[in-house]
């Protein structure tokens, strides 16, 4: 058999399309694992092996894109990962046969969320790929692709993997936003260099949004000479209609747009979704006679800078104060006052006007705490700071909006001129008012955190360049009534390592607790704002501990309180002990995070007004 690397090097190679993607078209459904059916149906997958080579096809991809045991486990097959992929290698492989053809052990991403991966480890992401790649070599396959990988980092791990294992040619695949930008902004001269320094022979894109994006994207790509590019994109973008994803049949189209790769040094063509026998076909006639010329490739696309034009009225626009300048002159006091649950804002706008007047240096809003729904606290700030002109500080949780709806919410407060934002995962949906809400937690608050930084430096999490960057001041949680303390001082390093300018703490109801963070975060350099929050009564302190997450209440305060008389006498006591507890706060700390409860406005304005005036 002929040397793949080699052969790349003087012609142009035909692959194929997507197995997996081919087997939907013939009515396998969604709910199925493509992979699965090598061991239950596996005729149908040499089928779909058979048509692509007669169509033309001279290197066929394994049916194994998802046959890691993080994405076989929802199809309860984690257990038979290596069994599926060698039996993969052995489809494919007895279907080539001696035609002279390549199969290559087709890898696709985990399917692990990046705060997935942060949660599991870089080693336990790395088996999954290692488990992998392994059954396909121990199969046969002449090569490895890597196909589709969005995230550079990801693919990285996965070439790690495979290169632990065997020395076969390794194919590295970016599928890249439709700007040709890549996540976290990276440099695709960068990125590609560190993919070959990795051990990938051959690089390219799979954009998953047509043929027409690949010339823009290989010129983004930095090659040399006797390094072999390929492309694999999808057919199109499909239309849903009648329960199914359709591709619109034009392989005369995809053709003639791969025809104009091999003149930029691009060896080796496929496809993904959508990618027919046809389209291979229609392929392997119109590039067949073409040669690939590496000397003639462009030099890499220049940056494109940013053209800045200032927003209509943002000229002399006051720019809001940070609370951390604020900080350095003087205490603070950050009250918290929840939006309301419905449409009558009153008494929510007189207490927030209560709490103005009382000094509070910041109101800062909750995103829907607790899974319950209110108004946008977005919109409440806004309509605070027009009737108030007060600072609001932006409570963001990761719990209600996709990666998209998070951008563009941070986008929004920095049109409007809210600089202040608290990084949150969120609390569960199943836990709220509407059970049946989807949490979506495309990220983390860590996450969440590295999204607002790259705001502040100009770009989104895909790398595009939105103009001036934002000025976000990132705030953070902690919780200091963990089980494990030393555990959240850890998880607030590494979100300080992250880009975390000040942390909020969860309420504290002891003076010991006061003293204990003042020696654990002090030396740590960030500023940190105190939680207090006032019980109202006996009832909602219990339920404050017992029912809350990240809130702890003595047993002496709970029995002082309980012994109480319903009504002003709880709740006066209960605005003592967060008096007391401030004035603690006082003594160690400048800054003080005062949660108003249930919109009570008189239980946090008197502890304001003398947290201030302390010397």
């Amino acid at each position: 058999m002929a040397n793949l690397l080699e052969t790349m090097g003087s012609r142009v190679v035909i692959g194929d399309g997507s197995v997996a993607a081919y087997l939907y078209g013939e009515g396998v459904p969604l709910g199925r694992s493509f992979e699965g059916l090598n061991l239950v149906d596996p005729d149908r997958v040499t089928v779909a092996h058979r048509i692509y080579l007669e169509a033309g096809a001279e290197m066929i991809t394994t049916n194994s894109f998802a046959a890691n045991r993080w994405a076989l486990k929802r199809h309860g097959l984690d257990d038979k990962a290596n069994e599926i992929n060698w039996k993969a290698a052995k489809l494919a492989l007895g279907e080539v046969g001696k035609s002279g053809a390549w199969v290559a052990g087709c890898i696709g991403p985990s399917g692990l969320t990046a705060a997935d991966r942060s949660g599991l480890g870089a080693k336990s992401v790395e088996d999954l790929f290692r488990v992998h790649a392994g059954a396909l070599i121990d199969g046969g396959v002449h090569a490895v692709l890597l196909q589709a990988f969005a995230d550079p980092e990801e693919l990285e791990i996965a070439l790690g993997a495979v290169r632990e294992l065997h020395h076969l040619p390794v194919i590295a695949l970016l599928a890249s936003g439709r700007e040709g930008t890549l996540p976290g902004g990276r440099s695709w001269e960068e990125t590609c260099q560190r993919l070959r320094s990795s051990g990938a022979e051959v690089i390219g894109v799979a954009p998953a949004f047509g043929p027409s994006a690949c010339v823009g994207l290989m010129k983004r790509i930095s090659s040399g000479p006797g390094k072999p590019l390929a492309a694999y994109p999808d057919a199109g973008q499909p239309e849903f209609a009648e329960g199914r994803y359709l591709y619109a049949n034009h392989p005369h189209y995809f053709a003639e747009r791969m025809s104009e790769l091999p003149p930029l040094g691009v060896t080796l063509l496929g496809g993904g979704s959508g990618v027919s026998p046809a389209h291979i076909r229609a392929l392997k006639a119109k590039v067949s006679q073409l040669k690939p010329n590496p000397e003639a490739r462009p030099a890499v696309e220049p940056k494109r800078e940013a053209i800045q034009v200032a927003a209509p009225g943002e000229k002399g626009k006051k720019r809001e104060e940070s609370i951390l300048d604020r900080l350095k002159k003087e205490r603070i006091a950050v009250v918290e006052l929840d939006s309301p649950r419905g449409l009558n804002l009153g008494p929510f706008l007189q207490a927030a006007e209560e709490l103005v007047k009382a000094g509070a240096t910041a109101l800062t809003l909750a995103d829907n705490s607790l899974a319950i729904l209110r108004v946008a606290n977005t919109a409440a700030a806004t309509l605070l700071r027009e009737k108030f002109g007060t600072t609001c500080l932006i409570h963001l949780a990761c719990r209600d909006k996709n990666l998209i709806g998070l951008q563009s919410e941070l986008m929004g407060l920095a049109a409007l001129g809210h600089r202040h934002v608290l990084a949150l995962t969120g609390d569960p949906s199943k836990f709220g008012d509407h059970p049946g809400a989807t949490s979506v937690y495309d990220v983390n608050s860590l996450g969440l955190i590295d999204l607002i930084r790259q705001m502040n430096e100009g770009r989104n999490s895909a790398g595009r360049e939105i103009g001036p960057g934002a000025e976000f001041v990132i705030g953070v949680a902690f919780n200091p009534n963990s089980k494990n303390f030393d555990a959240q001082v850890k998880k607030l390093e590494r979100k300080m390592e992250r880009g975390a300018h000040f942390v909020m703490t969860q309420p504290v109801y002891e003076k010991t607790m006061i003293r204990k963070m003042k020696e654990a975060l002090g030396p740590l350099g960030i500023p940190v704002l105190v939680g207090v929050m006032p019980v109202i009564s006996s009832r909602n302190a219990e339920f404050l501990h017992h029912e809350v997450p990240g809130i702890s209440i003595p047993d002496t305060v709970r029995e002082k309180i309980r012994s109480l008389p319903e009504g002003a006498a709880q709740a006066d006591y209960g605005r003592e002990v967060a008096a007391e507890l401030a004035r603690e706060v006082a003594e160690h700390f400048r800054g003080i995070y005062l949660i108003t409860p249930m919109v009570r406005s008189g239980m946090t304005a008197p502890i304001v007004r003398e947290f201030l005036k302390t010397k």
